[in-house]
């Protein structure tokens, strides 16, 4: 197996499969040994874990998840990347991959077809940063159905993932993910350890699933509020919900002192938890209509 961390390595591949990194696809490609050991470390990669790994460039991670003993199935794009890993991993059976745009994956039904228990498997990525806010939704509208997952990002995406009520990159995306997940970020990683070299710096982010309080339908209610209001930071909460929802100004300042919440309130400065109370006690109003 080369090594696919060295650049001269993979340049020399690139030449041989008549590859070129593809500003398009946001390509940028792990090229240092150490930033791979810290993440499959992170991962506490067990064998037999069940992994799926999206965005596997030439398979920097891939390597070192499969001599680690995971069973893999690995998500790539591109198809000359594709027909590079399949030639690298030829006799690894246990590694799978599959030529699959990331936005259009069935979570739920990919993460059974590893043949774990529900729950048990582990997603890593290392992906482009222009998709990683809609990857991000996905996996939330999906339940993410996972036990872990390690997940590099643009620094200001992981800081979005787990900004608190009043910091300046808590949004609705913040809400979603600690709603779905306990998340934090375990270690910054330079831009000069990618080639080509991207224009800022990323971090490694870790996430864990945790209980959801509201029920199927209360969730769904739950991500209308949040999206639409953050749509309307700078509103109020009253005025930011009253397109939402076909109520008078009065009637949804009720419904936020049940809470209780000001109605002067503004989104960023409500914690997950109440966002998730406020959905809860909306959802009764109408049900009770």
């Amino acid at each position: 197996m080369p090594d696919v961390t060295s650049p001269r390595v993979l340049n020399n591949l690139f030449e041989a499969y008549g590859l070129q990194p593809r500003r398009q696809l946001g390509q940028n490609f792990l090229i240092d040994a150490n930033i791979v050991r810290k993440i499959v470390s992170a991962a506490e990669i067990q064998r037999d874990d069940r992994v799926i790994e999206v965005g596997p460039g030439a398979g920097a991670l891939t390597v070192s998840l499969a001599h680690a003993g995971a069973k893999l199935i690995v998500l790539e794009i591109d198809r000359g990347l594709v027909k590079l890993l399949k030639n690298l991993f030829e006799a690894w059976p246990q590694v799978v991959i599959k030529e699959q745009d990331v936005l259009q994956v069935d979570w739920i039904t990919l993460a059974g077809n590893l043949g774990a228990e529900k729950g048990a498997v582990k997603l890593i990525s290392n992906l482009p940063y222009n998709i990683s806010g809609p990857f991000m939704y996905n996996l939330f509208r999906a339940g993410f159905p996972f036990s872990t997952a390690l997940l590099m990002f643009q620094k200001e995406v992981a800081r979005r993932l787990v900004a608190k009520p009043g910091d300046h990159d808590y949004g609705a995306l913040s809400v979603l993910s600690q709603y779905y997940c306990r998340g934090n970020i375990l270690f910054d990683v330079s831009k000069n350890v990618f080639w080509p070299r991207p224009r800022v710096d990323s971090a490694v982010l870790k996430l864990k699933p945790r209980r959801r309080d509201l029920s199927e339908s209360e969730e769904q209610l739950f991500w209308e509020i949040v999206q639409g209001v953050f749509q309307q930071r700078r509103k109020t909460l009253p005025n930011g919900m009253a397109r939402l929802f076909d109520l008078s100004r009065s009637r949804l300042v009720e419904l936020l002192e049940e809470v209780p919440l000001s109605p002067t309130a503004r989104p960023e400065e409500l914690s997950v938890i109440q966002f998730a109370k406020l959905s809860r006690i909306i959802y009764n109003y109408f049900d009770k209509q």
